[in-house]
């Protein structure tokens, strides 16, 4: 294990100084973890692997790739995969970086849309077109529109919670 925080270390292209203090501890506390003389609590493993990006099973036993894939080689990996436009790419993104409890409430929202939609004949312009199914175009373009409207609300609750 010690060989191991000694190469994360030296990936990162870190000093001893530097590494320790992004995780709150002195210089000699990483020494000590490299040399060996020390070992890791469960806790700083779990700082180590949270901080830098590691995957725990590497840290403690070596096994597997170092860090975990970041979130924007997944979204590029789908963006390649599924032949996303920047458009779509930006909606999944948004979306995947909504808290769990907002994403839930987009979902549910666009839901209870759709099926007004269907019982009205609505179109995404608000126009009653008796039997006009919205295109996917349309569908999309107000599922984009919610997302902003989601992100405007979940910024204008974080503003109000900073100043409270």
């Amino acid at each position: 294990m010690n060989e191991r925080i000694r190469e994360l270390r030296k990936t990162l292209n870190l000093t001893m100084e530097k590494f320790g203090q992004q995780l709150g501890v002195k210089k000699n506390t990483v020494s000590q973890w490299e040399s060996g003389a020390n070992s890791l609590t469960d806790q700083m493993f779990k700082s180590i692997c949270r901080e830098f990006n590691v995957r725990e099973e590497w840290l403690r036993n070596g096994t597997g790739e170092m860090q975990n894939p970041s979130p924007s080689d997944a979204l590029d990996q789908l963006k390649h995969d599924y032949h996303l436009s920047k458009a779509d790419y930006v909606m999944v993104e948004k979306f995947v970086n909504l808290r769990p409890e907002i994403r839930q409430a987009v979902f549910h929202y666009m839901k209870e849309v759709a099926a007004s939609f269907e019982e009205s004949g609505a179109g995404s312009d608000g126009v009653l077109n008796a039997g006009h199914k919205p295109s996917i175009d349309e569908k999309v373009e107000d599922y984009r529109r919610q997302l902003e409207a989601e992100e405007k609300v979940a910024g204008r609750s974080q503003v109000l919670q900073k100043d409270a």
